[in-house]
């Protein structure tokens, strides 16, 4: 009879994270620490300094007393993790129920050669398994023994592969990026610090600001002074996305590995992850109406296990042109989209359901400027923009087919086009609402595994009989596609033995 199996060792993670947990815990104890001092008659400096020592030593043994608590092991088919410090919670995740192992370095992660490894089997936690602070060598040696298995990982280091470059962004592109990149975030920024200001009681706003001082403000405004003010507020729109933009994508390098495409980038994060081909359910080209204009293009996969904080895809080509995104599908396995002949759209009796809502309201609203309030008519002339907006977007949603996938774009300003192999078909959908069914309209809908919440390809708005006849068509091509696929190789049963001469 064999031995058991010996049990994995439990390991903790690397001493740095000591000072990571600490850096996290001390800040949030020191910011009530400010609000106390600010708002109590016993506040002070010297009363802060003891506040914030004290506060440095609960925080030392918070984060040595969850770091002595925290184990991991990796087991020949399964990882353990083991965490809590009142309450112990145990996870096991299986090797074959990952979907993607990533690994992100942050500046103090670099500056200790450590990583963080998130492990995600695509289901609804947000955080299957986090591994953060251990270090690097530790990393990649999990990354290749959970998502390609021991043996592959061994026969990859024994002869290692170049791995070419399929799209990287030097520095003059990382900027231009950048330019595209326009972002509002400072705002709300800056209203946070006000509202921070405000509740610590640092600046009473009620006082600051008068009557007196709104009317003087007030003859200050012109139209020279409201044209710098958008201006400023432009450029530093421009600004906030250049940084965000310089920060996410610096050094982005995508290359073809055994296992799929490597994706490396950050400048103060660095992120590595490899989004599995085999994992891809849909590829997505989107643009923005200047951008669009100029030839620039974003490409992303939608994968099982996607990276939540990017809206369940990953990125492979942030800013690129249509002829270094296409060989970047073909190596992907999608096939490039069609010409503009074969694209289609919906009847044009779909318009009736895009713009009799917006007409309706903008009659509202004009009769209400006409008996009421003329204001009313500013409510007419936004109804009336909204119409044509969304008349505009009934023109540009179009669908295509052919021989490998399917094909939908839409969207009026940020245009989005999806590429979906049909194999990768998981939910096929027809439905009608109640003016659809007036006007013999349905939509199809046709979901692949991973897909977010109200993220699904949709083709709004199809003749009835249409609905019914791609939703029965698409269904055929995806049996067809899996048909077509080459069958797993089936282990052979042993044969039985034949009992021996003369056995009863």
């Amino acid at each position: 009879m064999s031995a058991p199996a010996p049990a994995p060792e439990e390991k903790r993670l690397h001493p740095a994270s000591l000072v990571v947990r600490w850096l996290k815990i001390v800040p949030q104890m020191l910011a009530g620490g400010i609000g106390l001092a600010a708002t109590s008659e016993y506040g002070g400096v010297q009363r802060f300094i003891l506040f914030a020592m004290f506060a440095g030593l609960i925080g030392a043994l918070f984060a040595l007393v969850s770091w002595w608590r925290f184990l991991y092991a990796i087991g020949p088919g399964e990882i353990v993790i083991e965490k809590g410090v009142l309450r112990r919670r145990r996870r096991v995740i299986p090797f074959d129920r990952v979907q993607d192992v990533a690994i992100e370095r942050g500046l103090i992660a670099r500056l200790f050669g450590t990583a963080r490894v998130r492990v995600e089997t695509g289901g609804a936690a947000r955080d299957e398994g986090e591994l953060d602070m251990v270090a690097l060598g530790e990393a990649h040696a999990l990354r290749d023994r959970v998502r390609p298995g021991a043996r592959a990982a061994e026969a990859a280091r024994e002869a290692p592969a170049a791995e070419p470059v399929l799209f990287a962004m030097d520095g003059q592109r990382l900027l231009l990026s950048g330019l595209f990149g326009f972002s509002l975030v400072f705002l709300a920024a800056l209203a946070a610090l006000v509202q921070q200001l405000d509740q610590f009681g640092i600046v009473d706003w009620d006082e600051w600001v008068t009557v007196e001082r709104a009317e003087a403000a007030g003859r200050l405004v012109t139209l020279w002074a409201t044209l710098m003010l958008a201006t400023l507020i432009v450029l530093a729109g421009l600004a906030a996305g250049m940084v965000r933009t310089v920060l996410q994508d610096f050094g982005f390098r995508l290359t073809r590995t055994q296992a799929g495409l490597r994706r490396r980038r950050g400048l103060f994060t660095l992120s590595e992850v490899v989004i599995p081909l085999g994992r891809t359910q849909a590829a997505l080209i989107e643009s923005g109406p200047v951008s669009r204009a100029l030839g620039w293009y974003r490409l992303s996969f939608q994968t099982l296990g996607a990276d939540r904080k990017e809206g369940g895809v990953q990125v492979a080509a942030p800013f690129a042109r249509m002829a270094e995104i296409l060989p970047i599908l073909a190596e992907a396995g999608f096939p490039a989209p069609p010409p503009p002949a074969a694209w289609r759209g919906g009847p044009r009796r779909a318009l009736i359901r895009w713009g009799a809502p917006w007409a309706a309201l903008a009659l509202a609203a004009a009769a209400g400027a006409w008996l009421i309030d003329l204001r009313a008519a500013i409510g007419a002339i936004a109804f009336v923009l909204l119409g044509i907006a969304a008349l505009l977007h009934w023109r540009v949603h179009r669908h295509a087919q052919d021989a490998d996938a399917l094909y939908v774009s839409h969207g009026l300003l940020r245009r989005r086009l999806a590429v979906m192999p049909y194999e990768k078909t998981q939910i096929l959908a027809v439905s009608r609402g109640p003016l659809q069914r007036g006007l013999r309209l349905a939509t199809l809908i046709v979901d692949t595994a991973g897909a977010q919440p109200m993220r699904g390809i949709r083709m709004i708005d199809l003749d009835q009989d249409e609905a019914d006849a791609g939703a029965d068509g698409l269904h055929a091509a995806f049996l067809a596609a899996r048909a077509a696929r080459k069958p797993r190789a089936r282990r052979k049963r042993p044969a039985k033995r034949k009992p021996p001469a003369g056995h009863g």
